[in-house]
């Protein structure tokens, strides 16, 4: 649904989001999949319904808008580049959409939009990162999880699947933990 251009752009819109929010979709796919939308080849209306479904009132959009500024830039510029004989039939859709924010929402996404790029995407272009984050995984605090996630998943050390009296309960290596939570 999130691929077809023949489906409706507010279902579209809402099944990015709800991939994204389940983590079948990576913020940067969602995020080219919001510049496709938002390109200057889509007609307004259209991407208009797209926004309206990704960030509709109800389903915690705005927080997503605040708190990733990619996203918030890419509204942001789609909407300043709207033609001004196009944008009196995009301002229903908008404002139906954000006006079931709550007004703290509004107010700090109308905060954010006035104050321009924020100065974190400066300073990372500088070469400065987000504290807290580093520029690459730390492997050794993510293996010190294997132990804890093994136990939660009744694998032994061994490599084999704990039975506890199942039946037919398949052995699985411990390091292999594929297929897990589908």
């Amino acid at each position: 649904l999130a691929a077809r251009d023949t489906i409706p752009g507010v279902i579209r819109g809402r099944a990015v989001r709800l991939l994204l929010d389940e983590g079948e979709l990576a913020a940067e796919e969602a995020a080219r999949l919001m510049g496709l939308v938002l390109s200057p080849g889509t007609a307004p209306t259209d991407a208009a319904a797209w926004i309206e479904g990704f960030v509709g009132g109800g389903s915690g959009g705005g927080m997503l808008l605040v708190h990733d500024e990619r996203l918030l830039g890419l509204v942001d510029t789609w909407l300043t580049a709207v033609p001004a004989e196009a944008f009196t039939d995009v301002l229903p859709l908008l404002r139906r959409t954000f006006s079931a924010y709550e007004s703290g929402v509004r107010r700090t996404l109308g905060e954010l939009v006035g104050r321009g790029p924020r100065r974190t995407e400066r300073a990372a272009a500088a070469g400065h990162r987000t504290p807290g984050f580093a520029a690459e995984p730390d492997t050794g605090r993510a293996d010190a999880v294997l132990p804890v996630v093994r136990l939660l998943l009744g694998l032994t050390e061994g490599g084999a699947e704990r039975n506890d009296g199942e039946e037919g309960a398949p052995a699985r290596a411990a390091g292999d933990l594929t297929g897990v939570g589908r």
